[in-house]
């Protein structure tokens, strides 16, 4: 029984990890992260107080396709109202860190539960197979819950109960689909199986998509956001927008100075984005307790980015400034930007310079034809002066 704990808990802990990893802009909380995980667990007994008594009057099979979906994504999803939120969620891709970690919670605990009406042999297949399939409903389904209510994708709405609601008939659509499936996959035999798996996986590509999705035009407004007004160089800028090639990038920094710098510098470039990121977020709120709570945190943050760049050095932070290349994208742009803004001409350079030679040239004739005649002409006094000589 102990190999199936262990397959039940850490398989779905290793699917969490990899959605945090994800969020390579590290602005989650792991705080935040422990939290969830621990109301996924909670949540688990709460629904379990309700679908029971639902049980004995609407029967398993009802209460598993129809109800159980409804209250386990509802009681899972409360505590993002909480956390997602606050101002310690920068942007929907937290939100989808901490649904997922809601969802895992609940399959981790779920997981014990059904453990624990097994025999050993029984529990090994059910711990594998739920430890992949449902682990990921569970945490893919919160995850678009947590995403709607942080924004995605139309923004922060002013009514977040609006979003959690159009985020749960997603997921509780999707988990629907899931538990309908699961109770007759005997009828489908293997058919349902792989069924299962295609709805589950099928989830977490959704939920991924989304994730990477929301990375990309982060970084978009990184590139308008980052400078002066977030206290960061040009060069740490330029290294920011491409933070998720960050380990290659500072590969010649770890050579050069060692890897505790080179921990250091990832640090600074971090704060860098997570500031920026901040200062986005408080120019476009207009919701007075959101403000009260981002004010502090980014006094907070440039005080530890000053700190931290006192750390690496003014040395190594040039070298780092340094790393990329001047003639990068934004330079192009930049002289894009210029050329756009420059007014055309008045007068054309051609037409200037065809009347100036004709000015010079009345007669018409050709600019070779007059270069050929000074040639000759010069040719013609060189040889009257050495005959001249000679005489």
């Amino acid at each position: 029984m102990s190999y199936s704990i262990l397959i039940a808990s850490v398989i779905p802990l290793l699917f969490l990890y990899v959605i945090k990893w994800l969020n390579f802009f590290e602005t989650h909380k792991a705080r935040l992260i422990i939290l969830a995980l621990v109301w996924g667990a909670i949540s688990v007994e709460l629904s379990y107080q309700v679908d029971h008594p639902m049980r004995l009057v609407l029967g398993t099979t009802f209460v598993g396709t129809h109800t159980a979906p409804i209250v386990e994504e509802i009681f899972k999803s409360l505590v993002l109202l909480y956390l997602v939120r606050r101002a310690d969620t920068t942007f929907f891709v937290d939100g989808a860190v901490y649904g997922f970690a809601t969802g895992i919670g609940f399959a981790i605990a779920e997981n014990m539960l059904y453990l624990g009406r097994v025999d050993i042999e029984t529990g090994l297949i059910l711990a594998t197979t739920r430890a992949f399939m449902a682990s990921l409903i569970h945490g893919s389904c919160t995850a678009i819950v947590g995403m709607a209510v942080a924004g995605f994708p139309l923004g922060r709405v002013k009514n977040p109960l609006v979003a959690w609601v159009i985020g749960l008939a997603i997921a509780i659509a999707i988990h629907a689909a899931y538990n309908n499936t699961a109770f007759h996959h005997f009828v489908f035999g293997q058919t349902g199986l792989l069924v299962l798996a295609a709805i589950a996986f099928s989830a977490l590509l959704l939920a991924s998509g989304a994730v990477l999705w929301g990375l990309r035009r982060e970084r978009n407004r990184l590139r308008k956001s980052l400078g002066a007004q977030a206290g960061v160089s040009k060069g740490e800028a330029m290294l920011v927008q491409r933070i998720e090639d960050l380990d290659d990038l500072l590969a010649p920094l770890e050579e050069r100075f060692g890897e505790v710098k080179r921990e250091q510098v990832a640090n600074v470039l971090l704060l860098g984005a997570q500031l920026a990121m901040k200062q986005d977020m408080i120019r476009e709120t207009k919701d007075p307790e959101l403000r009260a709570e981002l004010v502090p945190q980014i006094t907070e943050l440039k005080r530890e980015l000053k700190q931290q760049r006192h750390e690496v050095g003014v040395y190594v932070m040039s070298y780092v400034r340094s790393i990329l290349p001047k003639t990068t994208w934004s330079l192009w742009a930049r002289l894009e930007q210029i050329l756009t803004k420059l007014q055309a001409p008045r007068t054309n350079l051609w037409s200037v310079l065809s009347g100036k030679l004709l000015g010079h040239n009345a007669t018409g004739t050709g600019l070779h034809a007059l270069v050929e005649a000074g040639l000759l002409a010069r040719g013609q006094a060189a040889a009257l002066a050495t005959e001249g000589e000679e005489e």
